[in-house]
């Protein structure tokens, strides 16, 4: 076993706290700039999406997703919600979604870009004003009508067909694909 001499250790020693430091401080830098990034990018996601309720999605009826990023089910209705949307867009019919962990605005969005989520998730102020009570299973989805009236519920993972047949019961035309 090879001993070291005290200045061989002080040396080594201040070797690396001095790396342990410089470590410290890029990772650091990192963190911020991430962060920084992760605000512009909440802005600009909040500033996209500040229309969702608008006066031209008031007079629309709204598909209410709530979701979680630890519900698995969730995970696999949200691509069927985002091409939902997308053919929905030139209806009068909106999707919408609601994390239902009720976290702030910026993680939110965070966690709603990460889950690859393309329509508008709503603030828990605007869900206040629905008069939404949160739901006891995940996924759930309602239907409101434009004057906010909840006319279908829907629990568990929705496919597009099964959510183009609700709105076919409520005789809202949409084209299918």
């Amino acid at each position: 076993m090879m001993r070291l001499n005290t200045i061989q250790a002080l040396s080594a020693g201040f070797w690396v706290s001095n790396r342990i430091n410089k470590l410290k401080i890029v990772h650091s830098m990192i963190v911020a700039a991430g962060l920084v990034g992760l605000a512009l990018a909440a802005t600009q996601l909040r500033d996209s999406q500040a229309a969702q309720l608008s006066p031209q999605n008031q007079a629309k009826w709204l598909i209410v997703n709530y979701w979680s990023e630890w519900c698995a089910p969730c995970r696999v209705e949200i691509p069927v919600l985002n091409a939902l949307n997308e053919t929905l867009s030139p209806t009068n019919v909106t999707i919408v979604g609601v994390n239902f962990d009720e976290d702030p605005r910026e993680i939110t969005l965070s966690i709603a870009a990460d889950m690859g989520i393309e329509f508008p998730t709503l603030t828990m102020d605007v869900v206040a004003e629905l008069e939404l009570r949160a739901p006891d299973v995940l996924p759930t989805t309602y239907i409101l009508s434009p004057g906010r009236e909840v006319v279908a519920k829907m629990i568990g993972a929705q496919t597009q067909e099964s959510l183009l047949a609700q709105l076919a019961i409520l005789n809202l035309p949409v084209e299918k694909d």
